[in-house]
């Protein structure tokens, strides 16, 4: 039995989850080297309407390989990163507190698997690359909800668990979490990054302590 009124949280992974990144993407791409020139040329043929998801999202897969990158070297690309603080005690604070929690990102599989953070979440939305037995780039899957899509996820998981809409929560940290941030329950910015989302969430957490958000989440 849940306690508290949100049945449902969705988390994204990129500043929220993980810090010292603000995209894995940009981290990827920095470390590789990539042309920034056909970086930008892909995010905003994305942003304006001219490419879909998965035309960006193939885009910088290809412009990855091309690099070199490879899971030995994606792996090292993400040395950096870490955890952040408070967020293993967050996550297995709403798991004790039966609590659903969800991945609604466009960040990558292999971040989560780095953090060992799957079994926390009952489903898990974002792009996944996969690799062969040599660790070469095999296959690679878009995330069918990142930035405007994301509300359409959380409520065609809402809609599948029998969960109204109020009863939904998500956290985030930039501009891509804008649209759900708007149709959640509750939405909480953590470490925010993006005015538009300071103004479309309900609350902008203070500090960088992710359990900051257990009063909202688990509020009756």
């Amino acid at each position: 039995m849940t306690t508290g009124k949100y049945d449902l949280i969705a988390f994204d992974v990129d500043g929220t989850l993980v810090d010292d990144t603000v995209f894995v993407w940009e981290t990827l791409h920095d470390y590789f080297g990539t042309p920034r020139d056909s970086r930008d040329f892909a995010f905003h043929a994305y942003m304006d309407g001219r490419w879909t998801y998965p035309q960006w999202f193939n885009h910088d897969i290809k412009m990855l390989t091309e690099a070199g990158a490879d899971r030995t070297s994606i792996l090292r690309s993400l040395e950096g990163m870490r955890l952040s603080v408070g967020a293993i005690e967050t996550l297995e604070t709403l798991r004790a507190a039966g609590k659903r929690l969800i991945v609604l990102s466009g960040s990558l599989n292999i971040v989560i698997e780095k953090f060992d953070l799957q079994n926390y979440f009952e489903e898990i939305y974002l792009n996944r690359i996969l690799f062969d037995d040599s660790g070469k780039i095999s296959n690679w899957v878009p995330t069918p909800y990142d930035v405007y899509d994301k509300a359409t996820g959380l409520k065609e998981v809402a809609r599948r668990w029998g969960i109204p809409m109020e009863r939904t929560a998500f956290v985030g940290d930039n501009f891509n979490d804008v649209a759900v941030a708007k149709v959640a329950g509750l939405s909480l910015a953590f470490q925010c990054k993006s005015d538009e989302l300071a103004a479309a969430v309900h609350h902008v957490l203070p500090g960088n302590d992710l359990r900051a958000a257990l009063p909202w989440l688990l509020s009756a």
